[in-house]
């Protein structure tokens, strides 16, 4: 064995040595027996609801399923968790839905129907639905879709939890008041032998949530729980109430049947299984299992801010699943990890994976000796809880939410739960999302398509011209206007796009609109729908003589335009690049306004002198530059070598560019006559950030650094004067640069 195997083994012997130590064993016994002692009881609660009203005649074999996929739950997840503390357990949210499904089946089924079959099909019902949800658990731990949960919008998550919150309360009620809470039936709930039957477990729950609200403490609930009981009896027994008398007046869970709680599905019932009935709740199921991934991944993110540390979602996933698939395969519920008990346990220190067998082995206690506990069980208790868990809820996301959340999304929260109680969880699962996407698609709507607005006056294409021509293309500037689009455009913000082409082309305070420039380089997609704005635009664009000029639109945008009837014609335009297209639009507006530059001087000095014309020591330049003639594709300046010289441009047409060796390169600048290249570098001593080309035959003169320190001894106002020429170009640059920004913050 190896020192790295053995150093592993007595890591793992001591850590388990560890366990039983005195010190950390008694905290994590105690912890275990909480979280089964709650589980159970929960468990209990689940059970009880599921199989109440017509169905409580198979009460005890419910509570006996709840309980064993409670215990199974329990020592699974506590097992294989990616944080030891973390235990599994039922669920409120899928119990509150197979309740749900169970009073469902039992109505569709004909009044003739026995009720063995009605049992059997209910427990066909859950076992098919547990598998599927643990299937389904693993799948996504498997593909490692745990971050999934990020992309449910929040209200319709509140909606399902405010909505289950809701069945919860009014399934608690009727389990209190042995009734079934309806619209028709709250009339008895008010009748004075059915208030004090379920009025006392309101105050219970609502006395228990006000404490836990003000000091959230572990032993609140069991205390609650242990000191609810005692009251409960103590006033039976000062009624000199038998608990005969109470069993038998409904106020106890019991009396159960002598048999054992669980009892196993048998196959040879299979006949018995009304398999119509569950395919009626095939939607129902899959709100569950929808729901329950969403709830597991939400209560574990919870679980991420107590632990103060991150946990592996797809891992809990997993755990999840397979604790479901052996529970399912013995008729059990849907469980995974609560984050009440999970939380108790880590707030309280107790991270220990033996806190989940622990938990599980207090469940089998309760599953084993159950039918003559479970009898003493107060209604009031066990609703009450139940009602605690609802009410919890509601208060997160009615009453808190209220505080939080914007008022479009709170409507959301509130409209689910009103679907989901009055029609169903399916019908409210439909409708939150609807709603969501209609409110999206309204507000989204309102999110202006276009980033920024500009004009030709100050946003200039990168190829530099003389200061005249510049000139010239400020007062033509009006004339191209620029929008820059971002987001997602479809009928709503193409139809907003459209409106705002056509008040510029309607405009006759200024200039005439020659072209509207959209640049799609943050457009992530276009609707099909938002094709009929751009067609209504071209129209527009033809009957004003206006030219639409489309840039950086990525291939499939592209090709979908073309598809949709914007081909490139005199009045729609393609170009790869924004800078290409302003380029493009500039020359138009040069040519047809008859501008060139056949008056530029030629001779390099004379260029230099027209920059700075009272500089006169210019003429004293020539004699330490090297003239250059540059063929096209030579490199001036390589990306990348020492800063040792720079450039003056006499004739011809130099880039300077981004080179990469993966892609096309990236203009940055194009000059031309009168221009200097590479003076930053130059004075600043740093590696060349760019490469420089020349576009066409050209001739430059070159100033060597080490001639230039003899300028500076041999003649200093020559020097002086190159310098002043450069902090000119600098200058002019800087200037149009920050004219530039303060454009695009507007």
């Amino acid at each position: 064995m190896s020192k790295t195997s053995t150093s592993g083994v007595q890591t793992r012997r001591a850590q388990f040595i560890d366990e039983f130590r005195p010190s950390h064993f008694i905290p994590m016994l105690t912890a275990g027996i909480i979280a089964g002692l709650l589980n159970s009881i929960a468990a209990i609660s689940y059970g009880a609801l599921i199989f109440s009203g017509s169905l409580s005649s198979y009460a005890a074999q419910g509570i006996g399923l709840a309980l064993m996929s409670t215990l199974i739950s329990s020592a699974i997840i506590g097992f294989l968790t990616s944080q030891p503390g973390i235990i599994g357990g039922s669920q409120d949210i899928p119990a509150a839905i197979i309740a749900s499904m169970a009073a469902s089946i039992t109505g569709s089924l004909a009044v003739g129907a026995a009720s063995q079959s009605t049992y059997t099909t209910i427990v066909a019902m859950m076992i098919i639905t547990t598998l599927l949800t643990g299937a389904c658990f693993i799948a996504l731990g498997a593909f490692e879709l745990g971050s999934l949960v990020r992309f449910l919008p929040y209200p319709v998550v509140g909606g399902f939890l405010a909505g289950t919150g809701w069945l919860l309360v009014t399934g608690a009620i009727g389990l209190m008041a042995n009734v079934t809470p309806s619209l028709a039936e709250a009339a008895i709930l008010v009748r004075g032998d059915v208030l004090v039957r379920w009025l006392p477990g309101v105050l219970f729950a609502m006395g228990l949530l006000a404490i836990l609200i003000r000091k959230p403490h572990f032993a609140v609930t069991p205390s609650m729980i242990v000191g609810g009981i005692g009251v409960f009896y103590l006033i039976a027994w000062l009624a000199r109430v038998s608990f005969e008398q109470l069993s038998a007046t409904g106020w106890l869970l019991g009396p159960f049947p002598s048999q054992q709680l669980w009892q196993p599905f048998n196959i040879n019932d299979l006949g018995l299984v009304q398999w119509s009935a569950i395919g009626a709740q095939i939607p129902n199921i899959g709100a569950i299992i929808v729901l329950s991934s969403v709830g597991l991944l939400l209560n574990i993110t919870g679980l991420e801010a107590i632990a103060q540390r991150d946990i592996d979602l797809n891992r809990e996933l997993r755990a999840a699943g397979f604790a479901n698939l052996v529970g399912g395969s013995l008729g059990g519920y849907v469980g995974y990890q609560p984050i009440g008990v999970s939380a108790l346990n880590l707030r309280s220190g107790s991270n220990s994976r033996l806190i989940g067998l622990i938990a599980a082995g207090v469940g089998g206690l309760a599953l084993l000796f159950g039918p003559a506990f479970l009898a003493l069980l107060p209604k009031v208790i066990v609703g009450g809880l139940l009602l605690y868990l609802g009410l919890d809820l509601l208060k997160e996301w009615v009453y808190d939410a209220f505080f939080r959340l914007p008022r479009a999304e709170y409507a959301i929260v509130i409209f689910i739960m009103v679907v989901i109680a009055a029609v169903g969880f399916l019908q409210g699962v439909v409708v939150g999302i609807v709603a969501t996407i209609i409110i999206f698609v309204i507000a989204y709507s309102r999110v202006d398509v276009v980033r920024h607005r500009l004009t030709g006056e100050v946003v200039q294409s990168r190829v530099t011209r003389s200061p005249a021509l510049r000139q010239q293309l400020r007062q033509l500037g009006p004339r191209l206007a620029i929008m820059q689009l971002q987001g997602f455009i479809f009928f709503g913000t193409a139809d907003r796009l459209l409106g705002q082409v056509r008040e510029r082309i309607n405009r006759h305070d200024i200039s005439a609109l020659r072209f509207a420039l959209l640049d799609f380089q943050r457009v992530t997609g276009l609707d099909s729908t938002g094709m009929v704005s751009f067609e209504k635009m071209k129209h527009a664009a033809e009957a004003a003589g206006t030219t639409i000029v489309i840039t950086d639109a990525i291939p499939v945008i592209r090709n979908q335009m073309e598809r949709g009837g914007l081909h490139a014609n005199a009045h729609v335009q393609f170009f790869r690049t924004l800078d290409q297209g302003i380029e493009w639009c500039e020359n138009i507006l040069l040519r047809e306004e008859n501008i060139g530059q056949a008056d530029q001087p030629t001779a390099l000095v004379q260029q230099l002198v027209a920059i700075a014309p009272d500089v006169r020591e210019l003429v004293d330049l020539l004699p330490y530059l090297e003239r250059c003639e540059m063929a096209p594709g030579t490199h001036l300046i390589v990306q990348g070598d020492a800063p040792d010289s720079l450039f003056f441009i006499e004739s011809g047409q130099i880039t300077a560019q981004l080179e990469y060796p993966d892609r096309e390169p990236v203009r940055l600048e194009t000059m031309g006559s009168g221009r200097v290249v590479g003076e930053i570098g130059f004075y600043l001593g740093q590696a060349r950030t760019a490469s420089v080309v020349a576009d066409v035959p050209s001739i430059v003169y070159r100033l060597s650094r080490e001639t230039l320190t003899r300028m500076e001894h041999e003649s200093p106002e020559t020097a002086s004067a190159l310098h002043r020429v450069i902090v000119h170009l600098l200058s002019e640059r800087l200037t149009h640069m920050i004219g530039t920004v303060n454009a695009l913050q507007q």
